[in-house]
């Protein structure tokens, strides 16, 4: 369902006066629309705000936008972050995915120093047999279904961490494409991170492509380790083609792994603070109502963050995604991993011996003791004729050899 695609709700919200600081008023008149009246289930429903002569100082930390959507039979409701889709704070958007067909209401609330609310708008969800989350097999915790479909999902995936530093967009849909034709269903990718570091690969940035990530307005943007973000305001344009990437995936039915941040660039908003929850409610709010992520709180994550930080933090997300999506972190120590907790919701390993076989069957058994058991990922293994110091060099990361290692994993319950 096309994201442009609008019907006009209540045309427009009362105008109201706004005191400036300099002691000027400006009208202000705030239009919602929806993105469609009727959509299918697992897809998702954006209601925008339009705001005429805005005026925020920071319309990212300045004005909320709300919404609470509901069953109609009233049994379940959801409150949903809305966030901003503009520079000059003149669009906001609320996404809400419909987990089952039925009627749905919802009411939205605008709100800078003052509250203005849309009376209760309804739209319709069908039955379209779309492929939602993927979940934990309640029947066989050691493996993921599709929610919605009941079909088990056979977990199968690449890391592609820079792939949103192509500059052109068909680069990125290719690369997905391509993958996807190989049977690859689960990329992880990269939010935020940066690195000058070419991990022994004769890559390098330039016009096509950067290994600067860039979520947020910089000062020197093609810096690695002083780019001066302003972590209180965010890189709409990147935020918008990360939008356009996940959608294309969900047409595939290809996971995307959300890497909320990565330790190469150690740059990073500083730990617990205002910035750092205001990065994490915003990619929530943006990317929660797609249905085809999974999030991680972030890669080599025991290097720039620690277990206390991990527990809280996961526990945070899990409360703040409205749709509980199943979530994880990739410390590089796998003993960094918070596996008894309720917001972890399987295991990434980074672990590079050719006894996978052994060590899977000793994570299940180790699953076991804990109590909860839920699946045993190793997402990296080895990368396909890359030879770093650690590895022992040639012929150790060749196709056939990782070929054998990913069944390995396999034969192992992983």
């Amino acid at each position: 369902m096309g994201l442009i695609r609008s019907y006009v709700l209540t045309a427009l919200l009362t105008a109201v006066l706004i005191p400036l600081g300099c002691g000027r008023v400006s009208p202000l008149n705030v239009s919602i629309a929806q993105s469609t009246r009727t959509l299918q289930a697992y897809e998702f429903l954006e209601v925008t705000a339009n705001v005429s002569l805005p005026h925020a100082p920071n319309p990212f930390t300045d004005t909320e936008f709300n919404g609470w959507f509901e069953s109609a039979d009233h049994s379940k409701r959801w409150q949903v972050e809305g966030f901003c889709d503009s520079t000059d704070g003149s669009i906001f958007r609320i996404r809400f995915m419909p987990p089952a067909p039925g009627d749905y209401a919802y009411s939205v609330k605008y709100h800078q120093g003052w509250s203005t609310n849309l009376l209760p708008a309804t739209f319709h969800a069908s039955d379209g047999h779309r492929r939602g989350p993927i979940r934990i097999d309640s029947q066989y915790p050691w493996h993921f279904v599709w929610e919605g479909r009941s079909e088990h999902y056979f977990f199968n995936g690449a890391t592609a961490y820079w792939l949103m530093g192509w500059q052109d967009e068909k680069v990125i849909q290719s690369s997905i494409d391509r993958l996807h034709n190989l049977k690859i269903n689960r990329l992880r990718v990269t939010i935020a991170g940066r690195s000058n570091l070419l991990y022994g690969e004769p890559i390098m940035t330039g016009d096509n492509w950067t290994l600067f990530i860039t979520p947020w307005p910089a000062k020197l943007p093609d810096d690695p380790y002083h780019p001066g973000f302003d972590y209180s305001r965010f890189d709409v344009a990147y935020w918008q083609k990360f939008d356009r990437t996940l959608q294309h995936a969900r047409d595939k039915d290809m996971i995307i792994s959300l890497v909320l941040d990565m330790n190469d660039g150690r740059v990073h908003p500083a730990e617990f603070s205002a910035d750092e929850r205001r990065f994490i409610r915003y990619a929530v709010a943006r990317f929660g109502a797609f249905s085809n992520i999974t999030w991680d709180l972030g890669d080599d994550l025991d290097r720039y963050r620690n277990p206390v930080w991990t527990h809280f933090t996961g526990t945070w997300l899990e409360e703040l995604d409205p749709y509980h999506h199943l979530a994880t972190s990739h410390p590089v120590n796998n003993q960094h991993q918070d596996r008894a907790s309720r917001w972890f919701g399987f295991t990434s390993f980074q672990q590079w011996s050719r006894d996978q076989h052994g060590f899977m069957l000793a994570q299940r058994k180790k699953q076991q003791e804990l109590g909860r058991i839920i699946p045993q990922t190793n997402e990296e293994y080895g990368y396909e004729d890359h030879y770093p110091l650690w590895s022992a060099g040639p012929g150790t990361e060749s196709a056939d050899n990782l070929r054998r290692t990913a069944w390995e994993i396999v034969m192992a319950g992983g």
